[in-house]
């Protein structure tokens, strides 16, 4: 209240300076009138003896001696009381109540004020600007309904007499009706513009009025309007550039909102978690979200933004986003270790996944479904992406690792969302094991066939060369001893050996036989 104590002062010193000096005042113009039949006052004249006085307590006012002015003036009123003539008491009360003003006495200086109006012995001027002190008054004593009429009342005069309404009362009387209980924003916004358009230049508080009750009234156009020329004014002020870039968004202007908070960030204003977090949410949302993870990673290590689960799970989808699966998964298994469930396991999983790391999507999904607490459709979801995994781990002959993946499949079909991809994987691996299997049992009975095939002709042999005399040496000019031990080997440990030589006992004959036999 320091600025309008110094007001009232110097407004009081400045329509008493003349008449308290010289102890006359002149005759108003009767444009200053409140009533039409009101006549205009003549002019009057300070009693000698009471100018005396008041010219002192004037110089001790502006030496800002003002305990010795109101003593003064005190004991003026005090000694002379109802003897002086009304001009006189109303021009005591008027310059007694500008003490109290700069005293801080409100009160006191109402009731003086008061007395000096009620006496209706000064000119219309003064009056009227008396009026006006009053209103503020009651303003600064917080009794806004009084201070509201009082305001009215003063602005209807000045506007009658064709005066310029001084536009800190539309301000006040704004500030009033905001004040009431309840607040009555629609009878405040015609005064507050009044304000803010009526100011030789922008003045902070008009504009932070207006704005206040633009959005009690939900008048986003206007307050769009507003918040335009704030930030241009004030630039500095980052509540403004927040507020503007929200009043964008819900107008359905992103982009606008998204630039508004870039400006912001490049100057400097943004420092608060949920302010950088709102603009990462615009990089990602306007496709660009390797900057927007970039930002992120600059302001987790400044300290601004935390480094907890849902802020990496952001970062890890941002860089997911960027395609930069490489710098997406580390940041993902760190927010995943902090998580109280398997979601973020899952999330990892499906990562690992994309980028074929197998052996770790294996293992991130298992904790997933061990860790629990997902919903049905992505713990369904996660088993037929773990025997996807798993799967895709195993060689053309690694039966056991596709058993493993179709375990997880058998899972997956419990739940109905993925349980008909499930049955489809289950009778793909189980038609590749059988096929395996009996490709096997093929090869075996080709390679016992080729086996007996050997056999037979080393037995050939060793009798052509029993006929022409020549010693017969095992299976030599027929088949290796290598190539004996693989046919042994792949026919399952099939009985077959090279023949006996000439005069040994042994099973070759025995195979001979059982081969003719099967001939």
């Amino acid at each position: 209240m320091t600025q309008t104590r110094w007001k009232f002062s110097s407004l009081v010193f400045s329509a008493l300076a003349c008449c308290v000096a010289a102890g006359v005042v002149a005759t108003p113009s009767p444009a200053f009138a409140q009533d039409d039949k009101e006549p205009p006052k003549k002019s009057q004249s300070l009693d000698p003896a009471v100018a005396k006085v008041l010219i002192e307590v004037f110089e001790l006012m502006t030496a800002e001696q003002f305990p010795a002015a109101l003593e003064k003036l005190n004991a003026l009123v005090a000694s002379r009381g109802d003897r002086m003539k009304p001009f006189d008491k109303a021009t005591t009360h008027e310059l007694r109540g500008s003490v109290k003003v700069s005293l801080e006495d409100f009160r006191g200086a109402l009731r003086d004020f008061q007395i000096a109006v009620d006496t209706n012995a000064l000119p219309i001027a003064r009056q009227n600007q008396l009026r006006y002190f009053i209103a503020q008054l009651y303003f600064q004593l917080q009794d806004y309904q009084s201070a509201i009429r009082g305001l009215n009342d003063w602005i209807k005069s000045s506007q009658a007499a064709g005066e310029k309404v001084d536009t800190n009362a539309y301000y006040l009387l704004a500030a009033a009706y905001t004040q009431i209980a309840p607040p009555n924003y629609r009878s405040a916004r015609s005064p507050a513009e009044s304000a803010v358009n009526g100011a030789p230049e922008p003045k902070k508080n008009y504009y932070d009025l207006l704005n206040m009750i633009y959005s009690e009234l939900a008048d986003r156009p206007k307050r769009l309007a507003l918040l335009e020329k704030m930030v241009g004014f004030w630039p500095a002020e980052k509540g403004y550039w927040t507020q503007l870039s929200g009043e964008y968004s819900g107008a359905g202007r992103d982009k606008e909102a998204f630039a508004v908070l870039e400006v912001a960030y490049r100057a400097g204003l943004l420092s608060k978690e949920n302010e950088i977090l709102q603009l990462v949410q615009y990089y990602s949302f306007f496709e660009n979200p390797y900057r927007g993870a970039k930002m992120m990673e600059r302001e987790m290590a400044a300290g601004v933004v935390k480094r907890n689960r849902k802020n990496l799970q952001l970062l890890s989808q941002l860089w997911s986003q960027a395609r930069e699966h490489k710098k997406a998964i580390p940041i993902l298994q760190e927010a995943a270790k902090l998580a109280d469930n398997g979601e973020l396991y899952y999330r990892l999983g499906q990562v690992l996944l994309a980028d074929e790391q197998y052996a770790a999507a294996d293992r991130a999904l298992v904790n997933a479904i061990n860790k629990g607490g997902m919903d049905r459709d992505d713990t369904g979801d996660a088993w037929l992406l773990l025997g996807t995994a798993r799967f895709s781990q195993a060689g053309p002959d690694d039966v056991a690792t596709m058993n493993r993946a179709r375990e997880a499949f058998v899972n997956a079909q419990r739940y109905g969302k993925v349980s008909g991809q499930a049955a489809k994987w289950v009778q793909y691996i189980d038609a590749i094991i059988a096929t395996r299997a009996a490709g096997i049992e093929l090869e075996k009975r080709q390679i016992a066939e080729q086996c007996r095939d050997l056999v037979k002709r080393i037995e050939q042999k060793r009798r052509i060369d029993q006929l022409r005399g020549v010693e017969s040496v095992g299976s030599s000019g027929v088949a290796s001893p290598e190539q004996l031990a693989e046919c042994k080997l792949k026919s399952d440990g099939a009985p077959i050996d090279a023949p006996a030589p000439e005069g040994e006992t042994g099973g070759g004959a025995q195979v001979v036989e059982e081969s003719a036999s099967e001939q």
